[in-house]
């Protein structure tokens, strides 16, 4: 059965919206910015620190780059750099999903949340999604790889994509030498 360009457009929407966070709609979702080490406060607790006791300051912050192409089985790749500890790392990106169909370039930012060390930047990171695009659109997802590492990106996608599935991508820092050749 084949759909009408309304009844396109009208999927793309909602499922854009439905992937929008509402804080994100309303551009209220910090950019990835990495804030200066919390100090202190009189009463001992960091400024930074919930009343549960929980850092809610961003470890590190990335940006990236990666291409989609889906016949069926889906299929990304690409690079970025990771900003943590004011040194930048350049990475890959590599991995895919199911039920994916048709071309995407996507470009982003994001936060990284319980990186205590670098080594553990490295791994399969995991997520639900489900997005659509024709032209452009945007997009927000929350990643977690098998050390608790979780990344949230805020995301631009250009091209003709429909895609629902469960991802598995596999993020690995590159070494010293390669830098420069992954973040251009």
């Amino acid at each position: 059965m084949l759909m009408s360009a309304r009844s396109i457009a009208a999927f793309v929407a909602s499922v854009t919206v439905g992937l929008a966070a509402p804080s994100a709609i309303a551009g209220t979702r910090p950019k990835a910015q990495i804030a200066p080490p919390a100090t202190p406060s009189s009463s001992g607790s960091s400024a930074a620190e919930t009343p549960a006791g929980k850092d809610v300051r961003p470890d590190a912050a990335i940006t990236f780059a990666f291409q989609e192409v889906g016949g069926g089985l889906g299929y990304e790749w690409g690079k970025g750099t990771l900003r943590h500890n004011g040194r930048d790392y350049a990475f890959e990106i590599g991995g895919g999903g199911i039920a994916s169909l048709g071309y995407v370039t996507v470009t982003g930012t994001g936060t990284v949340e319980n990186l205590a060390r670098l080594d553990k930047f490295d791994g399969t990171y995991w997520t639900v999604k489900a997005d659509a695009a024709i032209g452009s659109g945007v997009g927000v997802a929350v990643l977690e790889n098998q050390y608790g590492v979780k990344l949230h990106l805020d995301m631009t996608m250009k091209g003709a994509h429909l895609g629902a599935s469960v991802m598995r991508l596999r993020f690995r820092l590159l070494p010293d030498g390669q830098d420069k050749i992954a973040s251009r």
